[in-house]
């Protein structure tokens, strides 16, 4: 089931998007219910309902409502850094770090990062493309065109995560995969 994230939200249903980010964040998308949302949103279940279909769209509404903030952060963020290194850092530190707090603290907000889910997956082809603008504003001469080298990052920082045993340690392999990465899809040490 294709589900549109391309909502533009009344009061009521801007209500609900932020309601249910909560829920999902707490409760995971399995055991949250309309029922949960509602209340959290102040409604009824039936005032839900004639807002969105269901659990799935208000699901793919919440998590887009918040990727989409969180990338509007990033770019504000890293406008502060000088080199493209830094700036990949910065924003993938901004992006992941926090996911992985998330995810110690709240163990069902892993469901806001299952690929299963196509939201989550429209989600980081939105993040890839970001970061490939980023690299390709760089203007450095690369070896590997950008949209790869931002793939590459994006997915093996999300591997890496699985493994990570504290925030500081996850934040060093951050470091370490953006620089080897660099290195090779940018041909240098310069960045």
């Amino acid at each position: 089931m294709e589900v549109s994230t391309n909502i533009l939200p009344n009061d009521k249903a801007k209500r609900a998007i932020t309601a249910a980010a909560d829920v999902f964040l707490r409760y995971g998308y399995a055991r949250t219910t309309m029922g949960d949302i509602a209340k959290a949103a102040g409604m009824s279940r039936p005032s839900l309902y004639l807002l969105f279909s269901g659990k799935e769209q208000l699901f793919a509404a919440a998590t887009m409502q918040m990727s989409r903030q969180r990338l509007e952060d990033i770019r504000i963020a890293i406008g502060d850094f000088e080199g493209l290194q830094q700036k990949l850092v910065a924003g993938f530190e901004m992006l992941l770090l926090s996911v992985f707090e998330l995810q110690q603290s709240a163990p069902d907000a892993r469901d806001m990062d299952d690929l299963s889910f196509p939201v989550v997956h429209e989600i980081y082809t939105m993040f890839v493309g970001f970061f490939a603008e980023v690299i390709n504003d760089a203007q450095t001469s690369l070896r590997v065109p950008a949209d790869q080298i931002a793939r590459v990052l994006l997915f093996g920082l999300r591997g890496l995560r699985e493994v990570a045993v504290s925030r500081e340690d996850f934040a060093q392999m951050i470091r370490l995969h953006i620089a080897l990465v660099c290195d090779v899809g940018l041909g240098s040490n310069d960045h």
